[in-house]
């Protein structure tokens, strides 16, 4: 028989939803704020949220508060009350990435104290997201929610600031099926290759490999030759991965070679 530490909870996206929403619409006490000796009282954490950082939040669009946000993305807190309801990945990491931005604001204020469950709410995204093979990244002012992948985090460290955001936006759930924003992530890497990693003289094979696609599948260029002419939106998305995944290795490259002279010159002395 499997220990306490061993067994395994199954995700139900339906059934995580559910209980978030109920968290954020009906725990009453959720939240309570102070500031300057007084405490004011939240009834549900959806009011603190509103109140006290919707509305300084720079990518709420043209939303007021938190549920109008929820609409946009079919979210309605009373069909959580069918038996049968069930929601959508995408959908729910909406939900989620939403929550992700809200706690992270709530953060910049130490004055704001959530209640326990509440706060345990908030901190099972991590887990959640890890159960999906996703991941929170937070970039500058905003928090996305990306695909566990360890071939972008051997280089975040490696690259500037800039180029880290842009390869982790390729992982970006929103766009894993979006052609054109993958294109232009695409032509941004590729242009950064090009001017620091020079990778013809390292790797001549991977540097036309690199170069066949992003000149003849569209990154670059229109398409205009066959067979890439021909080839489907799934196919060019297929295409765009590998070839995201090679620039991965072409930025390795110099970091890897730099590794070898070392191990070299120790074996010199």
């Amino acid at each position: 028989m499997e220990s306490i530490f061993e067994l395994e909870n199954r995700l139900d996206i339906s059934k995580e939803l559910k209980k978030t929403m109920e968290q954020l619409f009906d725990d009453s006490r959720a939240t309570l704020y102070s500031t300057n000796n007084k405490v004011y009282n939240y009834h549900t954490l959806q009011d603190a949220i509103n109140d006290l950082v919707f509305l300084d939040w720079k990518y709420r669009d043209t939303f007021l508060t938190v549920e109008e946000f929820l609409e946009s993305i079919n979210i309605d807190y009373e069909d959580l009350y069918y038996t049968d309801f069930e929601i959508d990945e995408i959908t729910f990491l909406h939900f989620i990435e939403l929550l992700a931005n809200m706690k992270y604001l709530l953060e910049q204020h130490p004055e704001i104290k959530l209640s326990a469950k509440t706060s345990a709410c908030l901190n099972n995204i991590p887990l959640i997201l890890e159960k999906m093979n996703y991941k929170l990244e937070t970039l500058d002012d905003r928090v996305i929610i990306t695909k566990r992948n360890a071939d972008v985090d051997s280089v975040l460290s490696i690259v500037p600031k800039n180029i880290a955001a842009i390869l982790l936006e390729y992982n970006d759930f929103r766009i894993q099926n979006n052609l054109a924003a993958k294109k232009k992530i695409l032509k941004d890497i590729d242009l950064y290759i090009e001017k620091n990693i020079k990778l013809k003289s390292f790797d001549k094979e991977l540097d036309n490999a690199i170069g066949t696609i992003v000149n003849k599948m569209g990154v670059n260029h229109p398409i205009e030759d066959e067979p890439y002419k021909s080839f489907t939106e799934n196919q060019l998305l297929e295409w765009y991965d590998k070839c995201f995944l090679m620039m991965l290795h072409a930025i390795r490259i110099p970091k890897i070679i730099d590794i070898k002279n070392e191990r070299k010159t120790i074996l010199s002395n």
